[in-house]
C-alpha cells in the first residue's frame, strides 16, 4: 500500500473513533436523585456553669471514737456497716485501776462525811456554852475553823468521787452521734490505747463535696450560690446550694476550697465517689451537635454540612458531651445547616433535601 493508501486509512479510523467517544458521552446515566434527610441549623449559646470542679463525696461528720484508758477490750457491740444512735455502746474497755480508784474516792467520802459530821457537833457545842462563859471565845474559832475544814474535804471527796465515776464511765466507748461504723480497728482482747481511735463513725444523712477553685473565679461566689452536683453512680444531677467558702487560700496553687452539702436521706451517695459541682454561671458561647449528626472514622469525627443542596462531610473538633449533644470546639460556624442523622447511603458530595 502507498503511503497516501495508509494516510487515507488512518483518517478514516480517527473519525471511526470520535463517532465511538460521541456515543459514550450521551449514553452516561443521569445523577442520582436528592436523598431526603433531616437537617439542622447549627446554634451558639451561653453555656450554663460556666464554672466546674472536681471532688469527692465526703460525710459531712466523722468521727474517731475512742477511749483514754489503757486496758483490755472485753467487748465488740458493733460491726462495720452498722448503723448506731447517739450515746449507743460500740465497745467495753476493762481497767481495774480505775475501779479501784472509785472505791477509793467512795471511801474517801465517807471517812470525810464522819469528820465533817464530828465537827460539825463541836461547833454547835462551842456555840451554846461560850454565851454562858463555859467555853473560851477562842475554842470557838477552833471549832468554826475545823468544820469549814471538814466540809471542803468532804467537799473534795464527793468530786473525787465523780471524777473517779468519769474515768470508769471511759471504759464504755460510745457514739458521737447518730451514724454508720465504717471502719473498725479494735478486737476483743486487744489493749487499748489512750487516745488511740478504735472506730471510724460518720454521718452519711448528709455529705459534702469540697473542690478547689482559681482565686479569681471564686470572687463571684456566695455562701447561697446554685449549684448542680453530678457524682459518678450517684443518679440524677442533683440541685444544692454553696454552703461556704473557705477564708484562706492555699498560697501554693492558689485556689480556694468551696464546700457544697448535699441531702442523702435515700442513702445514695456513698463516701468516696467522684463528683462534680458546677456553678450556676454563664460560660462562652458554644456549639452543640445531636451525637447522631457525628460521622465518625477511626480517630477523626465529622459532620455533614449542607451547602446549596449538596451534604459535604467536614472534619470537626469535638468537646464534652451531655445530654445525648456533644460540643464543637472547631470546625462549624453557627448557623450552618447539618444533617442531623445521616443515613448509611449518605456520602460526601450527595444531593439532599429537607426531609424533616
Amino acid at each position: 500500500m502507498s503511503r497516501r493508501g495508509l494516510l487515507a486509512a488512518s483518517s478514516l479510523l480517527a473519525v471511526a473513533a470520535a463517532g465511538c467517544g460521541s456515543g459514550s458521552r450521551t449514553e452516561r446515566p443521569e445523577a442520582a436523585p436528592p436523598l431526603a434527610v433531616a437537617v439542622e441549623t447549627a446554634a451558639s449559646a451561653l453555656t450554663a456553669g460556666g464554672i466546674e470542679a472536681t471532688g469527692s463525696v465526703e460525710a459531712a461528720r466523722r468521727s474517731s471514737p475512742g477511749t483514754i484508758l489503757a486496758g483490755r477490750v472485753t467487748r465488740i457491740l458493733t460491726r462495720e456497716g452498722a448503723h448506731v444512735r447517739r450515746g449507743e455502746t460500740l465497745a467495753r474497755v476493762e481497767s481495774g485501776d480505775v475501779a479501784a480508784r472509785v472505791a477509793q474516792a467512795e471511801a474517801a467520802v465517807v471517812a470525810a462525811g464522819a469528820a465533817e459530821l464530828n465537827a460539825r457537833r463541836m461547833r454547835e457545842r462551842l456555840e451554846r456554852l461560850v454565851p454562858k462563859q463555859a467555853a473560851s471565845p477562842k475554842s470557838l474559832e477552833d471549832a468554826v475553823a475545823g468544820h469549814d475544814a471538814a466540809r471542803a474535804n468532804l467537799h473534795a471527796a464527793e468530786e473525787g468521787v465523780r471524777a473517779a465515776r468519769v474515768m470508769l464511765g471511759y471504759g464504755e466507748v460510745t457514739a458521737p452521734f447518730d451514724g454508720v461504723v465504717v471502719r473498725r480497728f479494735s478486737e476483743v482482747g486487744d489493749t487499748a490505747a489512750p487516745g488511740a481511735p478504735m472506730f471510724v463513725v460518720e454521718d452519711t444523712a448528709r455529705m459534702k463535696v469540697e473542690v478547689s477553685l482559681p482565686e479569681s473565679s471564686a470572687r463571684g461566689l456566695v455562701p447561697g450560690s446554685a449549684v448542680r452536683v453530678v457524682v459518678d453512680g450517684g443518679g440524677e444531677p442533683r440541685a444544692a446550694a454553696l454552703s461556704e467558702i473557705l477564708p484562706a487560700a492555699d498560697p501554693a496553687s492558689r485556689t480556694v476550697t468551696a464546700r457544697v452539702l448535699l441531702d442523702n436521706a435515700d442513702g445514695a451517695l456513698r463516701p468516696g465517689a467522684f463528683a462534680r459541682v458546677v456553678f450556676a454561671a454563664e460560660g462562652p458561647a458554644t456549639i452543640s451537635l445531636p451525637e447522631s449528626a457525628i460521622v465518625r472514622r477511626g480517630p477523626l469525627a465529622g459532620v455533614f454540612v449542607v451547602d446549596g443542596g449538596v451534604a459535604r462531610l467536614r472534619w470537626i473538633t469535638l468537646g464534652d458531651a451531655h445530654a445525648g449533644r456533644v460540643d464543637v470546639l472547631t470546625g462549624l460556624a453557627a448557623g450552618e445547616q447539618i444533617v442531623s442523622a445521616p443515613p448509611a447511603e449518605l456520602v460526601d458530595g450527595r444531593l439532599v433535601e429537607n426531609g424533616r
